[in-house]
């Protein structure tokens, strides 16, 4: 399927950046924030550069979007920082990786928060779950976005999907947070695994976003991630491959997508129909 940006909408700075703002009467849908947007990503970069198109289409759309940085990728994911400061420390990274991400979910409008979880190997234990679990209660995202389940060239893409699957599961369920209605299972979108080695990692998406009309301001989001000069290159390499596979299926003029693999199966009265115009 493949989805375009609409126009729009006209909204105030503060409703749209707020994670946590209530519904109004015509956003409330089954216990469900309908503007709501939740992208849980395993290290500090890894929502923008598979995602980062989609939340500014969505954000546009006139959607509040919210990342949860698992890890900051010290260890795994910040390659330029070691090499030009082979002497530096864990702390100081931490914070130079955080600045960037920051800057990076500014320039696509989102919000972000850090959990300061170590990378490489990045586990999520009972405790750490419980907290996802929680956050899903509180943001009540109608859409999340996050890694596909199997990505052995990184398992902490891996275990940052499988974990956010525990996690709408149980939120799911009375009693996963006392006193707290439970959450019916949202639109869950899996982004790429490592690129690229998606092939690989058995990623084969079935839900196309055309990017085009934000790949420059995506490109600028990526530019502020010092650390990973490489991520540019990478990504308008993967933006093409997947436009030219959507231009497949529609005869679209698409000159960059992003690619996606849908968890919870569509729900409706009708079929789906993929955009033509």
């Amino acid at each position: 399927m493949l989805f375009r940006a609409k126009g729009q909408q006209d909204e105030t700075e503060e409703a749209r950046l707020s994670p946590m703002a209530e519904p109004t009467k015509h956003e409330e849908r089954k216990g469900m924030a309908a503007n709501n947007v939740l992208v849980v990503s395993a290290h500090a970069a890894d929502y923008c550069t598979r995602s980062g198109g989609t939340i500014l289409n969505l954000v546009q759309q006139g959607f509040s979007v919210h990342v949860l940085a698992l890890t900051c990728g010290v260890r795994g994911e910040s390659g330029g920082y070691w090499k030009n400061n082979p002497e530096g420390s864990y702390e100081a990274c931490s914070e130079l990786r955080k600045r960037e991400s920051t800057e990076a979910a500014k320039t696509l409008g989102a919000t972000i928060e850090f959990l300061d979880w170590d990378d490489y190997p990045l586990v999520i234990d009972v405790e750490r779950t419980r907290y996802l679990i929680k956050r899903v209660l509180q943001i009540r995202p109608e859409i999340i976005l996050t890694h596909w389940t199997v990505d052995p060239t990184n398992p902490d893409h891996a275990n940052t999907g499988n974990a956010v699957v525990m996690a709408c599961n149980s939120a799911s369920q009375l009693g996963a947070l006392p006193g707290t209605p439970a959450h019916y299972y949202p639109n869950i979108y899996f982004f790429e695994p490592t690129v690229p080695m998606s092939e690989f990692n058995k990623f084969d998406p079935d839900f196309y976003v055309d990017i085009s009309a934000n790949q420059e301001k995506k490109m600028q989001a990526i530019a502020k991630f010092g650390c990973q000069p490489q991520l540019g290159d990478f990504y308008v390499h993967f933006a093409k491959h997947r436009a030219f596979q959507a231009r497949i299926w529609t005869k679209l003029n698409i000159e960059y997508a992003e690619g996606f693999k849908r968890f919870v199966p569509y729900v409706g009265k009708g079929l789906p129909i993929t955009v033509r115009s």
